[in-house]
C-alpha cells in the first residue's frame, strides 16, 4: 500500500477569485502561479514524483506537472470533489491519497509528514483556521469517505468517516490551517507572493 499526493488545481486565471476585487486579473494570475509552484515544490519534497497526480482543466498547469514527472489528469468538469475523484480513481484501489489546497503559502515539508505519520485511521483532516474548511485530507483507501469540499467541509468529512466508523486525525498545524482565501488574508501571506 502507497499514499499518492493529489493537487487539484484551477486555470490560474479561475483561482482566487474572492481576491478579485482587491487584486487585478494579472497579480490573482501571478498570485496563483506561485502558489501552484510552491505547492508542487513541498509536495515534491515528500512524494516521489511518480506517486503526484495533478488534477487541472490548464494544460499549461498539466506540462509543468508533467516536466517534473508528475502524473497529470486533464479535469474533466469544474468542480473540486469531482476533480479529487478523478484523481482518487487512478492509484491501485488499495492505496491511500493526501489531497492537498494550492492556497496554502506557508505549507511546508513538515506538515505533511504530520498528516503521513503515525497512521492509525484511515482517515486525517488538517481544517482551516476557523475549522470551518478542509485543506488537506488524507483517505486510506483513497475512497473510503466521499470528498466533501466546500462550505462547511471540515464537519462534512467528520461526518462522513463516523459514519463509517472511521475516528478521524485531526491535523492543527499553521501551515496547513491558514489559506489565502479573502482579503483580510493578503496582509497575512508571505513575501514572494504576492
Amino acid at each position: 500500500m502507497k499514499i499518492w499526493a493529489a493537487i487539484p488545481v484551477k486555470p490560474l486565471a479561475e483561482g482566487k477569485s474572492r481576491l478579485a476585487a482587491a487584486l487585478s486579473p494579472e497579480s490573482r494570475i501571478r498570485l496563483n502561479a506561485r502558489l501552484f509552484q510552491h505547492t508542487l515544490a513541498i509536495v515534491s519534497t515528500v512524494f516521489d514524483p511518480a506517486h503526484i497526480i495533478v488534477v487541472s482543466r490548464e494544460a499549461a498547469l498539466r506540462d509543468i506537472a508533467a516536466a517534473q514527472g508528475m502524473h497529470i489528469i486533464a479535469e474533466q468538469g469544474d468542480e473540486l470533489n469531482a476533480a479529487l475523484d478523478e484523481a482518487a480513481a487512478y492509484p491501485p484501489a488499495s492505496d491511500g491519497l493526501l489531497s492537498i489546497s494550492t492556497d496554502l503559502p506557508n505549507l511546508t515539508p513538515e506538515d505533511l509528514h504530520s498528516m503521513l505519520q503515525e497512521i492509525e485511521s484511515p482517515v486525517a483532516i488538517a481544517p482551516d483556521r476557523e475549522q470551518k474548511g478542509t485543506n488537506a485530507l488524507l483517505t486510506i483507501p483513497a475512497a473510503c469517505i466521499p470528498y466533501s469540499f466546500g462550505p462547511n467541509s471540515f464537519s462534512k468529512h467528520l461526518s462522513a468517516a463516523a459514519e463509517r466508523n472511521i475516528i478521524a486525525r485531526i491535523i492543527s498545524r499553521p501551515g496547513l490551517a491558514f489559506d489565502l482565501d479573502t482579503e483580510a488574508d493578503l496582509p497575512l501571506c508571505p513575501d514572494g507572493f504576492l
